[in-house]
């Protein structure tokens, strides 16, 4: 799909609930919108690796719709500041936040001010370097977390057993070839403590968690707060195994531990993160 096709689905879509919530456009003040990519301070979208966002003007787009302020954000930024407003994360001021999705996004607060760098990228912890010599990543790198942890990593890990033979419940799911495997279904593997799911998972765990003894290393925060379609479905199992790679951390086991938490709000965490965006930039 273009940008162009992409953002009139988000504004029919806008539209709809405006109607359905019964509000008198004129009266709203602003409308905050989360995108997965680089987003720049005036809120453009420079860099978008899964969804072709990248240059196109979209403040203008829907600021010629809605006739208002329209303010844009990474999606993961949201998310914390959705969790550090209403969220787990409430009372904390130094904070990493990993969205385990289709990527990994990441997002930083410190000293309780949200973290995005000179040109808006300053938190892409997805696509930190854990193996140089490691798979293809969708940014064009190699070795990124992403690409040894993301949803779409374990998909390609276990479309390559399937491809080589080895027997799998995931297999019940596909009716005339290979398809997206979703999070339930990762989940639901899981459950029948499917061999093949289960070891790919623990690889990507297990590299997501060493992951997070960097980020500790880098930032020293009080809690890292997980989130995401992934750690819905599977966080009873991905949590254990992060908390127990980071808390044996022999570097820093003389400092008081790293909380390792889920996300307490959800698929909500980035529409409150959005309010709380507008909130904050509608002040000035």
């Amino acid at each position: 799909s273009t940008p162009k096709k992409i953002c009139q689905v988000i504004i029919e879509f806008l539209k709809d609930a405006i109607d359905d919530a019964a509000v008198d456009p004129r009266n709203i003040k602003a409308i905050g919108i989360g995108v997965p990519g680089i987003v720049s301070h005036d809120g453009n979208i420079l860099e978008s690796p899964n969804i072709p966002l990248a240059g196109f003007p979209f403040v203008k787009a829907f600021q010629k719709t809605f006739k208002t302020r329209i303010f844009v954000g990474n999606d993961v930024n949201l998310g914390l500041l959705g969790e550090k407003w209403k969220g787990v994360c409430r009372n904390s001021k130094n904070i990493i936040s990993l969205f385990l999705g289709t990527g990994i996004g990441g997002a930083i607060v410190l000293n309780g001010e949200l973290y995005i760098g000179e040109h808006g990228a300053g938190a892409e912890l997805g696509h930190v370097t854990l193996n140089m010599n490691g798979p293809k990543c969708t940014c064009g790198n190699k070795g990124c977390l992403e690409a040894h942890a993301g949803r779409w990593a374990i998909e390609r890990d276990i479309h390559h057993a399937i491809r080589s033979g080895k027997k799998t419940v995931i297999t019940e799911s596909f009716k005339g070839g290979l398809k997206r495997i979703k999070s339930k279904m990762l989940s639901k593997a899981l459950s029948k403590k499917d061999r093949v799911v289960t070891h790919i998972i623990t690889q990507a765990v297990v590299a997501l968690g060493h992951g997070c003894i960097s980020f500790n290393h880098m930032f020293n925060p009080e809690m890292i707060v997980l989130g995401g379609g992934v750690m819905e479905a599977c966080g009873g199992f991905i949590l254990p195994i992060i908390r127990k790679i980071v808390h044996a951390d022999p570097f820093f086991k003389k400092l008081p531990p790293c909380k390792i938490v889920e996300s307490q709000l959800g698929d909500d965490a980035v529409i409150l993160g959005a309010v709380a965006m507008c909130k904050s930039k509608g002040q000035g």
